[in-house]
């Protein structure tokens, strides 16, 4: 008799015990490629103007060459000096 009673409480339980199997697998959402942008400007295809657009870009641009030219010889200056064991002075 108790013999009956323990199988039929085993037999649920055992059903009780198994994992439940989702519903609804969850997949993983594909990502979109970006797209690289380009940030140079626009280049003329056509090669007979490629003198005229290489000068236009560069000639502009002399003063900003001279004074980058000028910040890059004064630092160079700064740290040579930084460098001169007869001065003492600063640090």
């Amino acid at each position: 008799m108790k013999l009956k009673f323990l199988a039929v409480l085993a037999v649920p339980a055992l059903f009780a015990c198994q994992k439940k199997q989702p519903e609804n697998i969850p997949q993983p959402k594909a990502e979109q490629a970006q797209a690289a942008v380009s940030t140079a400007p626009v280049v003329d295809q056509n090669p007979l103007t490629a003198p005229g657009t290489y000068l236009k870009t560069t000639v502009g641009r002399v003063q900003q060459a001279k004074d980058a030219k000028a910040l890059y010889e004064a630092t160079e200056k700064k740290n040579l000096d930084s460098l001169n064991l007869n001065d003492p002075g600063g640090n």
